[in-house]
C-alpha cells in the first residue's frame, strides 16, 4: 500500500471514530455531581400548536367519543358520570374548524372556562362544549358538555308521560325526606340508650320504628334495594360505627354533625322532553328550574321498574 493511500485510510478511520464518539456522546445520560447517571425520561417533541388547534382537537375527540359509544368506557375509567346523548339523538355532526361553532362567551364570564362553543345537533337539540384548559389531549380531563333545548319547544305536562310524571312527583318528594333520615338528620330523638352516643329514635316522619328493618322499608319505598345496599346501608347499619343500632325493640341513632344544604336547582316534571324504556329501566330527559326559572339544560333521570312499582335507582 502506497504512503498516500495509507494516509487516506488513516484519515477515513479517524473520521469514522469521530462519528462513533459523537453519537455515543449524544446518547449518554447526564451525570450528577455524585457521579451517578440520572435519567430524565424519553425525549418529547414540544407541542407548537396554537390554543385554537388544541381546542379543535379536543372537541373533535369528544364528538368521536360519542359517535363510537366510548362514553361508558370513559365514565368507568374516570369514575364519573357524563351527559348522555339526548333520547332520539344517535350521533353528533363532525366539525373541521372552530368556525363551525358559535361562541358562547356568557359561559366564560366569571368562570374558569377558557373556551365555550356550540352548534345545533338538529332542529331541536344544541350541544355546548366547555374547555377549561387547551391541552390538545383528552377532552374529558379539561372539558365538559351541555345538551340544551329551548323550553318553548317542550310540551308542558305532555300526556304521553303522565304516568312517569306522577311517579317522579311522588318519589322526588319522598327522597327529600328519606336521604336526610339515612344520614341521621331530621329525626325525632329521645334520651341516650344502651349505646354511648346513641339516642332513641322516637319517630321517623310518621313512623315509630322498632327495628332497623322498618327503616329499610321506608327507604325502599323510594329507592331500589340494590342502590341502597351499595350506597347507604353499610354506613347506616353494617359498619363498626353505624348510624343506627337496634336493641330490645327500639332503634337508636348517633348524633350527626352534618347540616342540610338547600339546592336552588330542582327537576321540573312539567317539562319531560322524552322517555325511553330499556329492559327494566325508564330513561327520562327533562328540564329543571333554578330560582323559579326554567333552564334549557337537559337532565337525565331514571326510574326502575320493580315488583312494587317505580323506584329511583339513584339519588337526585
Amino acid at each position: 500500500m502506497s504512503g498516500k493511500a495509507g494516509d487516506n485510510l488513516k484519515k477515513y478511520l479517524m473520521f469514522l471514530l469521530s462519528i462513533m464518539l459523537t453519537v455515543s456522546g449524544c446518547g449518554k445520560k447526564p451525570e450528577s455531581s455524585s457521579g451517578t447517571t440520572e435519567y430524565y425520561g424519553p425525549m418529547t417533541a414540544e407541542d407548537t400548536r396554537k390554543d385554537e388547534e388544541k381546542i379543535l382537537t379536543m372537541i373533535q375527540g369528544c364528538i368521536n367519543d360519542y359517535n363510537i359509544n366510548r362514553i361508558p368506557e370513559i365514565e368507568e375509567y374516570l369514575n364519573t358520570q357524563l351527559h348522555p346523548l339526548p333520547i332520539g339523538v344517535n350521533s353528533l355532526p363532525e366539525i373541521s374548524s372552530l368556525n363551525d361553532l358559535k361562541e358562547e362567551n356568557s359561559y366564560i364570564e366569571n368562570s374558569n372556562v377558557t373556551y365555550a362553543g356550540s352548534y345545533m345537533i338538529d332542529n331541536t337539540f344544541k350541544i355546548i362544549f366547555l374547555v377549561y384548559e387547551p391541552t390538545g389531549n383528552s377532552f374529558w380531563l379539561n372539558g365538559r358538555v351541555l345538551f340544551q333545548i329551548d323550553p318553548s319547544l317542550v310540551v308542558r305536562d305532555n300526556p304521553d308521560y303522565s304516568e312517569y310524571k306522577t311517579a317522579l312527583d311522588t318519589l322526588l318528594a319522598r327522597e327529600k325526606n328519606v336521604l336526610p333520615w339515612l344520614y341521621g338528620l331530621n329525626l325525632n330523638l329521645g334520651s341516650q340508650g344502651p349505646f354511648e352516643g346513641y339516642y332513641e329514635v322516637l319517630s321517623i316522619g310518621d313512623v315509630h320504628p322498632t327495628s332497623i328493618s322498618q327503616i329499610m322499608e321506608i327507604a325502599e319505598q323510594v329507592f331500589t334495594h340494590e342502590y341502597l345496599e351499595k350506597t347507604f346501608y353499610y354506613s347506616a347499619f353494617y359498619s363498626e360505627s353505624p348510624m343506627f343500632q337496634e336493641a330490645d325493640g327500639k332503634v337508636y341513632c348517633a348524633k350527626s354533625d352534618l347540616a342540610l344544604q338547600e339546592n336552588s336547582y330542582v327537576y321540573d316534571t312539567h317539562y319531560i322532553i322524552n322517555a325511553e324504556k330499556r329492559d327494566s329501566i325508564i330513561y327520562i330527559d327533562m328540564l329543571g328550574d333554578s330560582v323559579g326559572e326554567v333552564q334549557p339544560d337537559i337532565k337525565r333521570l331514571t326510574l326502575a321498574i320493580t315488583e312494587d312499582g317505580y323506584r329511583l335507582p339513584s339519588a337526585y
